[in-house]
């Protein structure tokens, strides 16, 4: 017989009921792929040795009875951590125990950069019992629901963030055991959006100013070929400084992030342009094929930047709307999820049930 929310449904399985509330997140390092966050996390089991418990009885022996031994597996160094122990007794006399943690510390988080800098990314927090999957199973509590406490977000002027929380069950690999079996974990998931305003004006924008100017060379005489190449080299030159300053923002990565094509496409069409003063020198013989051949060219390269910077934008645009229309339709869930609670159940702070995110510009 299974019962809900941390009961069991044999002897051996314990059903462990999980519910996370991210208190404070600060401080997303995209270098380091790391984040701070304080959070108060829950965990609700069935315990039938403690159904006729004295209820004023006021010290247990924990050490006595069921223990998951849940630990946090993505955390970086030591965690500062609270914990403490209730008893709750359902209508029927059923007794559980519930566990709460109030837990800040610094955790690990793999970022997937190849939209770089229209990037969306998952925060999360695995959790893990050192039992085997045969002991005990990692459940989401249903009778409330994990949230983000988005009033105390910190990083507001580089992200955004969902106020949502999503969590999935893992079997995860006991790395500590000469016999390899599974441990159950459980991760929780919320998620940020990055404000790509900075990076927009202040470097892809200069980039699309600098890869412009290399139609001014075309201004010069073309039997001049020393004075456009010199110019298209020191354009070329200063796109690769913009590249360094780009590459501070982002570990070492080993593919390219949409920042590092933009400026390596840009890269490229200044060497195009530059190959193309070398190439019409040679022509000084026939003035009047070199100079139909030039004003050829200068169009030619006009109409392939101005494609290349459209593809680009289409690109990125339809790939960020749809990664955002995914996120949109996972917080519709979570508040058709949130409105089946009683109004007790609810986080305090949705009563107001305001949709901050929906509303953000990215550019900002």
């Amino acid at each position: 017989m299974a019962v809900v929310n941390g009961g069991t449904d044999n002897n051996n399985l314990r059903h462990v009921s999980l519910k996370i509330v991210f208190l404070k997140i600060s401080n997303i390092d995209t270098i380091k792929e790391e984040y701070l966050a304080d959070i108060f996390l829950s965990a609700r089991w069935r315990e039938p040795a403690l159904d006729n418990i004295n209820k004023k009885t006021k010290k247990i022996d924990w050490e006595s009875y069921f223990d998951p031994k849940l630990n946090i597996q993505n955390n970086i160094g030591e965690l500062k951590q609270t914990t403490w122990r209730e008893l709750q007794t359902e209508s029927g006399g059923e007794t559980y125990v519930m566990e709460r943690r109030r837990i800040k510390g610094k955790f690990f988080e793999k970022l997937e950069l190849e939209d770089f800098p229209f990037d969306i990314q998952d925060l999360s927090i695995l959790i893990t019992s050192e039992s085997p999957p045969t002991d005990v199973e990692l459940v989401e509590l249903n009778s409330t629901v994990s949230h983000v406490n988005v009033d105390s977000f910190v990083d507001q002027q580089e992200w955004g963030l969902y106020d949502f929380v999503v969590g999935e069950k893992r079997l995860m690999p006991n790395e500590y055991s000469s016999i390899k079996y599974k441990r159950p974990g459980f991760i929780f998931r919320c998620c940020a959006v990055r404000k790509v305003g900075y990076f927009t004006w202040n470097i892809m924008l200069v980039i699309t100013m600098i890869s412009s100017l290399s139609f001014a060379a075309f201004s010069v005489d073309r039997e001049l070929p020393q004075r456009r190449i010199q110019l298209s080299l020191t354009l070329i030159l200063t796109m690769v400084t913009f590249k360094f300053v780009a590459s501070q923002s982002v570990p070492k990565l080993s593919y390219l992030t949409y920042l590092d094509r933009y400026i390596l496409l840009s890269m490229s069409f200044l060497f195009l342009v530059c190959c193309w003063h070398a190439v019409v020198a040679l022509y000084k013989s026939d003035d009047d094929t070199a100079g139909m051949m030039d004003y050829c060219a200068f169009f030619t390269f006009l109409g392939l930047y101005l494609f290349g910077q459209l593809t680009f934008v289409v690109i990125v645009g339809s790939k960020f709307a749809f990664k955002r229309r995914q996120k949109e339709r996972l917080e519709e869930e979570y508040q058709k999820k949130l409105e089946s609670l009683p109004t007790w159940d609810r986080p305090q702070k949705r009563k107001k049930k305001h949709k901050h995110f929906m509303n953000i510009n990215p550019f900002t």
